[in-house]
């Protein structure tokens, strides 16, 4: 039913999309802080990005079930 090397594959595709949004969620702080992005935008982007890491955890999590892992 499922290929464990597609499995595979695409945790680690969600892993450096986790990367990416991790780093972005960096840069959008910085910025706020600078004063380059104000408070609105700031909470906006901010909920934006941790629902997509909320998101792909949740298929690594499924992905790392199915494989057998914890």
């Amino acid at each position: 039913m499922f290929d464990v090397d597609t499995i595979g594959s695409r945790s680690k595709d969600l892993e450096k999309q986790r990367d990416q949004l991790v780093d972005e969620m960096e840069k959008l702080e910085e910025n706020h802080k600078k004063g380059k992005v104000d408070e609105k935008a700031y909470q906006e982007k901010r909920h934006e990005i941790e629902r997509a890491l909320v998101e792909i955890m949740d298929r690594l999590a499924q992905m790392r079930f199915i494989m057998g892992k914890e």
